[in-house]
């Protein structure tokens, strides 16, 4: 089948509605196209689907192959279980000649399934790309890859630990690929579910995923420190695309009291691995804030509110309960997209700030910092929303492992 009428076919599935010509498509100053496409979203918007049928469908019409990447080493059922939705489409790209792929010592193969003596055989038709672990990437710097013209990493942002300095492991990858290749003709495709904004790539490359909306695509130059062959420095253009949800409620719908799912099962929300105590802002504005405290990792900043509120506080929300005369501290945990205010305690892992008020990691140095591990150790702790929190609850963990 060719190439337009294979693409014909599987875009009128009700479930394709994203084209990665919509990432692409979006060019800089200089009218260039993005390097590198950081796509993320729900898990309902087939962006995998979609980047490893154009990647397939590169290497069997152009010969131009691919390389997928793991964070960790798998399984060859692990690496072949990515492709198995998509052999229906393998079928009708290669006529039938090709059943699926299949890995062998590193490299993905279409393969034809054969019958040999009443035992049915795998027969390799051809070479389409390369498997890798990211956690192997330095053994591979030093060798050449002329034919791969694509990367895709799949599942980039994770609540598990990431590699030791991923990011560069990402950089130094894509190097190794796109040496002795024209300018534009390399691209990788980094592939995501809604995890967590707290991740090593935000900052270190400049994506700011806390402030892109859904819809978005935000562009970035990471510059490289060398010259180009017209004497300008090299940059990768990286595009980070949030999808929109094609199935978000509305505000009408989500007002309606139901009993429903809370994390991002079938939305574009970023998953939220616990759920924590919420207040609307507005509800607990007016009590006294006692100080004011802010967590940072990388690019993403917390405010913490110390307030002194009713012990009834959540019946006085929810039922218009008199407040209670007996009062305790909580801690409110919002957002903050502005410079820290001189003056206030800041725990972080930034080298880049440095005051008397500002220590490393969460350190009790401060009477401030004994009242908040007390009060955070009994859980008197609540946030503006449970994203919102799961974030905070995230950063403040690894701040506590700082040393």
């Amino acid at each position: 089948m060719k190439r337009d009428k294979l693409f014909k076919k599987y875009y009128r599935s009700p479930y394709h509605d994203y084209e990665l010509s919509e990432t692409l498509s979006v060019l800089d100053d200089k009218g260039r196209s993005p390097d590198i496409c950081f796509i993320y979203s729900g898990r309902n918007r087939g962006k995998s689907y979609e980047v490893a049928m154009q990647c397939l469908a590169d290497a069997w019409y152009d010969d131009k192959k691919f390389m997928y990447v793991r964070r960790h080493e798998s399984t060859a059922f692990e690496i072949e279980g990515y492709f198995r939705d998509k052999l229906d489409l393998i079928h009708d790209m290669t006529d039938g000649m090709a059943d699926g792929v299949m890995v062998s010592s590193g490299e993905l193969k279409l393969f034809a399934t054969e019958e040999v003596n009443g035992k049915k055989k795998r027969v390799p038709i051809k070479d389409i790309g390369y498997y890798m672990p990211l956690s192997l990437q330095g053994k591979h710097k030093s060798e050449q890859f002329p034919d791969c013209y694509r990367l895709i990493i799949e599942e980039v942002l994770t609540l598990d630990p990431y590699l030791s300095l991923e990011s560069d492991r990402v950089l130094n990858l894509i190097s190794t690929l796109e040496r002795n290749k024209k300018p534009g003709e390399f691209k990788t495709y980094l592939v995501s579910n809604t995890v967590t904004i707290v991740n090593p790539y935000s900052k270190a490359w400049g994506l700011n995923f806390g402030k892109t909306k859904p819809g978005e695509v935000r562009l970035t130059k990471l510059y490289l420190g060398s010259y180009d062959e017209n004497g300008e420095e090299r940059y990768y253009l990286i595009a980070g695309h949030y999808l929109k949800d094609k199935d978000a409620l509305s505000k009408e719908d989500l007002a309606k009291n139901r009993n429903r799912v809370k994390t991002s099962i079938a939305s574009n929300k970023w998953d939220e691995a616990r759920f924590f105590l919420t207040f609307d802002i507005n509800d607990i504005r007016n009590y006294e804030k006692l100080e004011t405290v802010v967590f940072e990792w990388d690019d993403v900043m917390m405010q913490g509110d110390i307030l002194e509120v009713p012990v009834n506080l959540k019946k006085v929300i929810a039922f218009g309960e008199e407040p209670s005369d007996i009062t305790m501290p909580m801690l409110f945990i919002r957002r903050k997209t502005t410079e820290p205010l001189p003056g206030t305690r800041l725990y972080t892992n930034s080298a880049e700030r440095f005051d008397q008020y500002t220590t490393k990691g969460f350190k009790l140095l401060y009477k401030v910092d004994v009242y908040l591990e007390t009060i955070t150790k009994r859980g008197w702790v609540a946030g503006a929303d449970n994203l919102t929190m799961n974030d905070w609850d995230n950063i403040f963990k690894k701040l506590k492992l700082l040393t």
